[in-house]
């Protein structure tokens, strides 16, 4: 599974007061994208939002402050702290979700009703990346993917409804 699907998440902090980078590699089987806030996003087509849109909160950065602080192995203590999070090695076939699940006092447990557009091909060799070198291997040319199928979810809630697959046979759907 893994070296059909397996990509890695790399996430590095950087105490704010020693410096010290603390990495971490964990291992995943495709991607759990969530939709941009409405207010992080600017959309030209009504309230649709492009997948490469969901990639930018998966490759934020960041700090850990206040409450939030981060536990410094070096300085023994919770510091300030940056982070940041890449992603690294190509699977052969990716696998991309999106979580629509959302709460609030107003509305409770709601789906996000959003529309996604998503390209046919994706090149994706700029979302596999660490700082400016390239990962994983050496004869890494690129990563581009065609889409094969989708799974739909047609409910007015997150937990009621059903899933409906279009899926690509040759250059049918």
């Amino acid at each position: 599974m893994m070296d059909l699907f397996g990509l890695d998440q790399y996430q590095e902090v950087q105490c704010g007061e020693c410096k010290t980078v603390t990495k971490r590699t964990e291992p995943l089987l495709g991607l759990v994208l969530s939709l941009p806030n409405e207010s992080d996003v600017e959309v030209a087509d009504g309230d649709d939002i492009h997948l490469l849109d969901c990639f930018k909160s998966l490759q934020a950065t960041g700090r850990f402050v206040g409450e939030n602080q981060f536990y410094c192995d070096i300085c023994q203590a919770k510091k300030d702290a940056e982070w940041r999070v890449t992603l690294q090695r190509r699977p052969q076939s990716l696998l991309i979700s999106l979580r629509r699940t959302l709460w609030n006092k107003e509305k409770g447990l709601h789906k996000d009703k959003r529309m996604v557009k998503f390209p046919v091909e994706l090149d994706a060799s700029d979302l596999l990346e660490v700082g400016k070198k390239k990962f994983p291997d050496e004869d890494f040319e690129g990563c581009h993917y065609k889409l094969a199928a989708v799974v739909s979810h047609s409910g007015s809630t997150p937990i009621v409804g059903h899933y409906i697959c279009y899926a690509r046979n040759g250059d049918q759907w």
